[in-house]
């Protein structure tokens, strides 16, 4: 490995110690820019896996930070966002978000209040860690859709409507989460098999195309309050 470019699933430092297995080789023609991205891509893939989205069915993404993002762009590798095959409309509150959402290949991308004109829809990915937006989710996705439920809500508690509408609907929710193949495609997937995809995904998206500014590591702190205050 000495002289390699590699990666690896740790902190940010300026230097570390780890196990030759936890270094991953970035393959050629990939910079440091888009492979810092890896586990991002990796998780948005998830996501996707998890949604099994079928050819000409309407999704729904209701967040675009990062991993929203990443898996609008994934979905529109599909063709699914092309209005011949399906559609992809995302939500988010911040205008910048949206335009961003447009670029990555989302067929609609509308602010939250306008979910309802917009559906039902066969699959909707949540992943804006706002409550009211899996509320929004649930609400329109139509009769025996799927729910996909990537938000990271952590210790906080969420009130959802799961009335008697609900109760009937014969809908699914389906929690996703990137540590581990999920247990329907073991039989086809791995990890290995995951990454090398997730790497070739990297190519094609060059999601450091979405960096708006960089900072030192000394700087971090100063980022973290930046990004809190919007």
């Amino acid at each position: 490995l000495i002289g390699k470019f590699v990666f690896s699933f740790s902190p940010h430092s300026s230097r570390l110690i780890l196990d030759r297995e936890c270094a991953h080789v970035v393959p050629d023609g990939i910079s440091a820019e888009d492979a810092m991205f890896f586990p991002s891509v990796e998780t948005a893939l998830s996501l996707v896996h998890d949604a099994n989205v079928r050819i000409g069915e309407k999704v729904a993404i209701y967040g675009q930070g990062l991993i929203g993002l990443l898996v609008t762009s994934i979905l529109s590798l599909t063709n699914i966002g092309s209005g011949d095959f399906g559609t992809i409309t995302v939500f988010d509150m911040l205008k910048d978000r949206l335009a961003c959402a447009s670029m990555m290949g989302a067929s609609e991308a509308l602010l939250p209040t306008q979910a309802g004109q917009a559906g039902p829809f066969d699959v909707s990915i949540e992943i804006s860690g706002n409550g009211k937006a899996l509320q929004s989710a649930i609400d329109f996705t139509s009769s025996g859709g799927r729910i996909i439920l990537g938000s990271w809500y952590g210790n906080k508690d969420i009130t959802l409507k799961l009335g008697i509408d609900f109760h009937r609907s014969h809908k699914t929710i389906i929690t996703s989460q990137v540590s581990e193949i999920p247990a329907a495609l073991t039989a086809l997937w791995n990890k290995e098999r995951r990454f090398n995809l997730t790497w070739e995904l990297l190519r094609i998206i060059l999601p450091s195309r979405l960096i708006s500014k960089t900072v030192t590591l000394d700087e971090a702190q100063v980022a973290y309050e930046s990004l809190d205050r919007g």
